[in-house]
């Protein structure tokens, strides 16, 4: 059914977001990236609609390509065959995440003299240690490998960009594209064609492609450029509503 851009908007404003969940802290951290994605989809949502109406379409349509990242990481990790293969994915993004932010600490100070810069390394490693194995490069030897990794790395003396190279050397986080690639095989809607249109035109904006044909409020005249925005929160609206969350509702 060919909708108006007042009706798109109107089911966007509507959609029914899950109640929140309360969680105890005894919860394996599954069930909080789960629910965490899940209202950062929402809240992103509410934001394009903001966004949209006040005429700021540039933005509201960045907006989009970041409901839509998140509701592919939410993909990857609930989208499984079981709860083991789930725990197994959540632990690849989660250690993928923290190895990000472990690379961030260390590339702001030269080393870890600094108490702060120390205590956040540490404290940071300490999410990474119990996921970390699940994106080691080494297969064969991975449990080995990776106990002498984190040794060498959980050392405060010595050069940060020493031990950049050992996470860069003994690590292999996910790619973005391999939770995008695996999202669009769970899309529940046929429009594979304009999700591939979209996914490169928001990350040539993302990543500012001087490359990438700029985007001005007059264009919103020639309507097409913006509806693919807004087809596509249509599209995660779909993918949220026949998406099975009672395994973790309480």
């Amino acid at each position: 059914m060919d909708l108006s851009i007042s009706n798109k908007l109107h089911i966007i404003k509507n959609y029914k977001i899950l109640p929140k969940q309360n969680f105890t802290g005894e919860e394996d951290a599954l069930y909080g990236s789960i629910w965490s994605l899940y209202y950062r989809v929402c809240e992103a949502m509410r934001s394009f609609i903001l966004l949209f109406e006040n005429k700021r379409y540039y933005d509201a349509f960045v907006i989009a390509g970041h409901a839509l990242e998140s509701c592919a990481i939410l993909s990857y990790i609930k989208d499984c065959k079981g709860t083991e293969e789930q725990k197994e994915k959540h632990n690849k993004y989660l250690s993928s995440i923290t190895l990000g932010r472990l690379k961030a600490c260390l590339e702001l100070e030269k080393d870890l003299s600094n108490e702060y810069s120390w205590n956040a390394f540490v404290g940071l490693l300490k999410i990474f240690y119990p996921v970390g194995l699940s994106i080691i490069k080494d297969n064969k030897n991975s449990k080995e490998t990776y106990e002498k990794a984190i040794k060498q790395i959980n050392y405060r003396k010595g050069p940060n960009k020493e031990k950049i190279g050992l996470l860069k050397r003994y690590f292999e986080p996910i790619k973005p594209s391999e939770y995008i690639k695996i999202f669009r095989e769970n899309i529940p809607f046929d429009d594979h064609d304009d999700f591939n249109c979209f996914y490169s035109k928001y990350c040539s904006y993302k990543h500012s492609n001087t490359l990438t044909p700029g985007s001005s409020f007059e264009d919103y005249e020639n309507v097409s450029f913006f509806e693919n925005s807004l087809n596509l929160i249509l599209g995660l609206i779909i993918y949220l509503e026949k998406s099975d969350f009672s395994p973790y509702i309480k």
